[in-house]
């Protein structure tokens, strides 16, 4: 680390920590403190982890206050702990059983975080930035540590920064301790395909009656439905909450995870046919032909020294680009539970997340809040076919303090609120990955799964990670691209960042919100493995690589008004605008120091209505949405992508024995393309292309066609959910969930491509001049049910997933449509038993 981001980071933390630290000291015990109590929080008597509400609980995960739900001036939804073990939740993808606009990419098999209205979404842990991916890719979330999740569409707000990751964020809200008393529960599950899952959680107050802790234990030993498919996992979760006076609250927790998994690439080679009718082209040669083939690959020869399929596996002798496929006149049938992988590849990762909230009540009308953030994460990923990432030993410190100021008669006004601080954070990114020989669609799916690797010939000339062991075949943990400059970094970023929120209530029709920040990044890039001086021969031609060492700063700004209109008590319509400036980023949320120069610009607009009825019995929001932002490709280019959106959201809970929910959302989403891995389907080498196809050849959409825009693969025109739940008083109940989404596009699809024109006996054609294709997936749905029994402190549960045993498909990264495509698990069972106590 360099002097000058040391002393400034030092400086922010002592100065971040400083003021709660003092308020500590200056605390005197309360003997006459109220405990907390659930029984306090209820509605009509039904108690608030069964609460579905939003209404129903204190929210402040848009503009950092305690706005209600109904007065915030943006669609958010909010998931209760009762919705998420009703539709036994799984991964982030599972949002989209309960809430609008949330269809998300499979992001390579292991989503890290959801997509929203389209895009990569943030994740924040009560309310701090979790961060650590690029393209929603990662470690596995562990959602027996949270009470409820709070789902934002758009950016996020000026208390929380400027993010790169554009489509809203989901803040996970953590188990609190318990104050009334000890309780706990321990829960097993089994599920189809030898999935097992087990669950401990306890609390109790300690005997002072101001001081309460809270622990939950999670493992999963789950086999899967694909092929070579795993999740091994432990989560470990503490908590702990001290409130010495009525005045002063300090709240604790930390979070240990292990995972030991795979990604799911699904199936390559994608058709309309496939899609349709399970539909799979192999390749046009015997067992043995095909392993010489693929053993030839990347060995140098191209096709001006060998023929094509036999000598030659790609067109110019390497392994990533323009790759050959002698293609079958026949098809094949799919089996579903293909997933294009070898044995041994693996993703493994461990992380320790944590987070110290301080709360400080000055007097009726000063609140100081302070909050820091602790992240600590090392893991890998390794494919045979060959992608590979490695994220080593990364870490991040992140503070917020806030002082937030109400009053009255401001302005001529009736009140106002002022929401005000300063954000520093430090982010320590290690991070390289390799993609540059990533063939997929080279591989056929119907001979030896041993086949689908990458020799090691292919990766002449990459630089490699000294003392990571390799995997597979290859002699070492390769870095793409020139070993010069590969893809990786050693990155070292400081992020300051002040902001402001108002908040002015003119009378009680109208009110404005507006606010502003500007983070000031401080940013430093050395050469993953060289460092900044360092010297090595990778490509072992007499001349050694070396090191390097770039610094930049760059400013970033984000703003927004809304005015609010209460149209009555129960009825709020409001108008957003929402202004914010992201950084080009790279692996692992690294910024790319090149493009400092470069900011990208986001835009919002949201109109929105809601309305709580029947005694707050029922609630309503809808909203429509024009977007418009820039969002990186895998290979650095930067796509522009608009955004129209209408939502509409119900939630309806007359008692504790029922509720139920429905979310619609329809999206026109367009990109101004700039990367596509193969720009047609492989059923035209057939007819189109002489028997053979090539990929990927990497065609540019956005440059063909004079920077037009194309229907955004991967993203559904429709989202439906549906959700309800009722308990008899004998114990039993009965759950139905309903999603249905759809139509989309695989990949890009409708600019001219021209594909090279490979000759039986070697050398090059003039080429086939097409217009790039893609498939089409239509309007999908599925249904669980399940049925439960609580008896005592004994609950029991079965759920059925995809009831119809539905044969439905996700799609992967928009870059490669025609390559990916991912099989959704058939009819199964789970069965869950829990003991409370």
């Amino acid at each position: 680390m360099n002097k000058p981001i040391y002393w400034k980071l030092s400086l922010a933390i002592i100065l971040a920590a400083f003021l709660p630290a003092s308020v500590i000291l200056a605390q005197a015990d309360d003997d006459d403190l109220d405990t907390y109590d659930l029984a306090e929080l209820t509605i009509d008597e039904i108690p608030i982890e069964e609460n579905i509400m939003p209404t129903s609980r204190p929210f402040n995960s848009v503009y950092g206050t305690n706005r209600s739900i109904l007065d915030t001036p943006r669609n958010v939804t909010i998931i209760s702990r009762e919705q998420l073990d009703a539709i036994a939740i799984k991964d982030v993808r599972d949002f989209s059983k309960l809430t609008s606009s949330s269809y998300t990419k499979t992001n390579f098999g292991a989503p890290t975080t959801p997509n929203l209205r389209g895009q990569e979404a943030d994740l924040f842990v009560n309310g701090m930035r979790r961060g650590g991916s690029s393209n929603g890719n990662g470690l596995p979330i562990n959602f027996n540590a949270v009470e409820s999740v709070n789902i934002v569409k758009g950016p996020a707000g000026v208390v929380y920064g400027t993010t790169n990751y554009l489509g809203g964020y989901a803040d996970l809200i953590t188990k609190k301790p318990f104050f009334d008393g000890a309780h706990g529960e321990a829960a097993f599950s089994i599920g189809y395909y030898d999935q097992y899952t087990w669950n401990l959680d306890y609390g109790a107050p300690f005997n002072n009656g101001k001081t309460a802790w809270r622990m939950s234990y999670e493992h999963k030993n789950w086999d899967g439905y694909w092929h070579l498919w795993k999740q091994n996992s432990h989560a470990i979760y503490f908590a702990l909450t001290h409130m010495p006076s009525d005045t002063y609250t300090i709240e604790a927790n930390i979070e240990f995870f292990y995972a030991d998994y795979t990604e799911n690439w699904g199936i390559n080679r994608v058709t309309q046919d496939l899609i349709d009718n399970g539909r799979y082209i192999p390749n046009r040669m015997t067992d043995s032909e095909y392993v010489n083939y693929t053993n030839q690959l990347g060995n140098g020869t191209s096709v001006f020294a060998g023929r094509p399929g036999i000598e030659a596996s790609s067109v110019f002798g390497g392994a990533g680009f323009a790759t050959i496929i002698p293609v079958a006149h026949n098809t094949v049938p799919v089996n579903r539970r293909w997933k294009l992988a070898a044995p041994g590849d693996d993703s493994h990762g461990e992380s320790i997340f944590g987070g110290i909230d301080q709360r400080w009540e000055i007097n009726d009308n000063i609140i100081i809040l302070n909050k820091t953030a602790f992240s600590y994460k090392d893991r890998h990923t390794f494919s045979s076919y060959h992608y590979s990432e490695y994220l080593k030993d990364n870490w991040l410190i992140d503070n917020r303090t806030e002082i937030q100021i109400t009053g009255e008669d401001f302005a001529g006004g009736d009140s106002y609120g002022i929401n005000t601080g300063l954000r520093v954070r430090f982010d320590d990114i290690w991070s390289a990955n390799h993609y540059y020989n990533e063939p997929v669609n080279f591989w056929d799916m119907t001979r030896d799964i041993n086949t689908r690797r990458v020799p090691d010939q292919g990766f002449a000339g990459n630089a490699w990670v000294p003392g990571k062991q390799p995997h597979g075949i290859l002699n070492h943990w390769y870095i793409g691209g020139d070993p010069n400059d590969p893809t990786g970094g050693d990155t070292k970023m400081l992020t300051v960042g002040p902001y402001i929120q108002g908040d002015m209530v003119f009378n009680e029709k109208f009110s404005l919100l507006a606010g502003v920040t500007v983070d000031v990044i401080d940013a430093e890039l050395s050469h993953p493995v060289l460092g900044k001086d360092g010297k090595f021969d990778f490509t072992g031609d007499g001349v050694p690589e070396q090191g390097y060492y770039l610094e930049d700063k760059l400013s970033l700004a984000n703003y927004n008004i809304s005015p609010v209109f209460k149209v009555s008590e129960n009825t709020t319509v409001y108008l957003t605008y929402n202004y914010s400036e992201t950084y080009t980023e790279d692996t692992g949320g690294r910024p790319d120091l090149g493009t400092f120069d470069e900011s990208n610009e986001s835009i919002l607009y949201e109109l929105g209505i809601k309305r709580s009825l029947m005694d707050d019995k029922l609630f309503i929001g809808a909203a429509v949405v024009d977007r418009e932002f820039a969002t990186r490709n895998q290979d650095g280019s930067v796509d522009k992508v608009l955004v129209d959106a209408f939502e509409i959201e119900f939630n309806y809970q007359p008692s504790r024995e029922l509720f139920a929910t429905f979310g619609y959302s329809y999206i026109d989403s367009q990109r101004n393309a700039s990367f596509f891995a193969t720009g047609y389907t492989i059923d035209r080498a057939m007819t189109e292309t002489g028997g053979y196809y090539i990929s990927p050849f990497f065609p540019n959409p956005s440059a063909t066609t004079g920077g037009g825009y194309f229907e955004n693969p991967g993203v559904p025109e429709h989202l439906v959910n549906a959700l309800v739940q009722y308990k008899w008083e004998n114990g039993f109940g009965v759950m139905a969930n309903f999603l249905g989404w759809g139509e989309m596009n695989s990949g890009y699809e409708g600019f001219p491509i021209t594909v090279f024109e490979v000759l039986p006996d070697g050398f090059l054609g003039d080429g086939y001049n097409l217009t790039a294709n893609t498939a089409r997936l239509p309007f999908q749905h599925e249904i669980d049910v399940s049925i439960f029994y609580e008896y005592e402190d004994w609950d029991f549960k079965l759920t059925v997933f995809n009831i119809t045993d539905e044969e439905n498909w996700d799609v992967n990264n928009s870059g490669y449509g025609n390559g990916s495509v991912v099989t959704r698990m058939p009819l199964r069972l789970e069965a869950t038993v829990r003991r409370n106590f």
